[in-house]
């Protein structure tokens, strides 16, 4: 995608000078590691089935160990966006990668509910961290909204194959062969991280002109409400992914039938990603975000009105192909309105923090008996919240900015 910082700032504009954040290994490493930390979050409806499969937890004994990764993840991802200025980047890459093999590792040999759920957190520190870092990387480059997209499809990538392989993971060696999968993924992220830029550059590389908006126009609390309207949206990430696969087995659908599902979606995932790339640069940020979150909200009231196959695909396919779309639209808000990328490195915490509370209040209404449809319209609830604050941000935009509203 390219945002209009980028069309305001050509690769030969005299005012870009390129830094170690820009180079090519150095955006590949920031993208590895920040996929590879995230992969808990991709692989969630899989990881809930094989942990309901394999040691036989409850419904909300499942959302308390979902949210435990989460959590952990919201922690590191705060904790990084405080220290990333001012440590050495790939020290701290690397206390997150050898925190997270250590915890997988533990999660392998403890699976009793209380010790598992602590090791989880820790697993989600230490993947919290390497995901915190590599968007606080890829938010330091020039072209963020293009390195963005990048890591997007990445995902879409990950995703597909993680809801491919850890079914059979878990047939073949139980939810060990999931964890020891991820210390293998992290125990490569260790080649990538001499590639990371050490530190950050002092020195501004895109002058106050450059920016689509006066800095001095920008209220203080509109990058804070996008962090808001991020944090919303991922109540319906969080309680989606971490139920749909569990959703789908009480509805009596198939275990082949949901997997397959799931696979095949993850190509609708890729289909939103070149759609927003393509709406950027001709309808603007604010009228397909605002689309997008009302295609999410009806995707998720369809499931929560009772699943059947063709619901099933219908809601599974709606979601992955708004999912990043509305993300795409949402660090390009974000970009237009902080072109430093301080608020973009607070991101990981805004999803974090919805991630690990979505999925135990899911957790507790199945506890009460509440259905899955209600945690289906928890999601939907999540995108209405976030369409609110939204119209909020834009409105006030069209009055300060309205080329970079429309």
């Amino acid at each position: 995608m390219t945002s209009s910082i980028e069309q305001a700032l050509p690769h030969t504009n005299p005012l870009i000078k390129l830094s170690a954040f820009d180079t090519p290994m150095a955006i590949a490493a920031a993208i590895i590691i920040s996929f590879v930390g995230n992969a808990v979050v991709i692989g969630m409806p899989m990881l809930v089935g094989a942990l309901a499969d394999n040691l036989d937890f409850s419904e909300q004994q499942l959302g308390w160990l979902a949210s435990a990764d989460l959590g952990g993840m919201f922690l590191a991802s705060i904790m990084t966006s405080m220290v990333i200025t001012r440590v050495n980047r790939r020290h701290l890459a690397m206390m997150g990668i050898v925190i997270a093999i250590i915890a997988n590792l533990l999660s392998a040999q403890f699976h009793d509910f209380n010790t598992l759920f602590y090791t989880r957190v820790i697993a989600g520190i230490g993947g919290g961290i390497c995901y915190s870092l590599g968007v606080g990387c890829l938010a330091g480059t020039h072209h963020t909204a293009r390195n963005f997209s990048i890591l997007m499809f990445a995902l879409v990538a990950i995703n597909a194959i993680e809801l491919y392989t850890f079914p059979i993971l878990s047939d073949n060696w139980g939810i060990n062969g999931i964890y020891y999968t991820f210390c293998i993924a992290f125990s490569l992220c260790l080649f990538a991280v001499p590639k990371l830029p050490s530190f950050k550059e002092e020195s501004s590389s895109v002058s106050a002109e450059a920016s689509p908006i006066s800095a001095n126009k920008i209220p203080s609390y509109l990058p804070k409400l996008c962090l808001a309207a991020v944090c919303s949206f991922y109540i319906t990430i969080g309680s989606f992914w971490a139920y749909i696969e569990r959703a789908g087995v009480d509805a009596g659908l198939s275990d082949e039938f949901i997997t397959n599902t799931l696979t095949i979606g993850t190509l609708f995932t890729l289909l939103g990603c070149v759609v927003a790339t393509w709406l950027s640069k001709r309808a603007g940020q604010s009228k397909p975000l605002l689309a997008a979150l009302i295609c999410m909200t009806g995707a998720l009231s369809l499931l929560a009105m009772g699943i059947n196959p063709i619901v099933f695909i219908i809601g599974n396919f709606a979601f992955n192909l708004m999912w990043l779309f509305v993300d795409i639209f949402q660090l390009g808000t974000i970009s237009n309105l902080d072109p430093s990328g301080r608020y973009a490195a607070l991101i990981p915490g805004a999803q974090g923090l919805a991630q690990t509370a979505a999925p135990s209040i899911a957790g507790y209404m199945l506890a009460q008996n509440a259905g899955y449809g209600s945690v289906m319209m928890l999601g939907a609830a999540g995108s209405v919240g976030a369409f609110l604050i939204y119209c909020v941000v834009y409105a006030k935009l069209k009055q300060i900015a309205p080329n970079v509203a429309d």
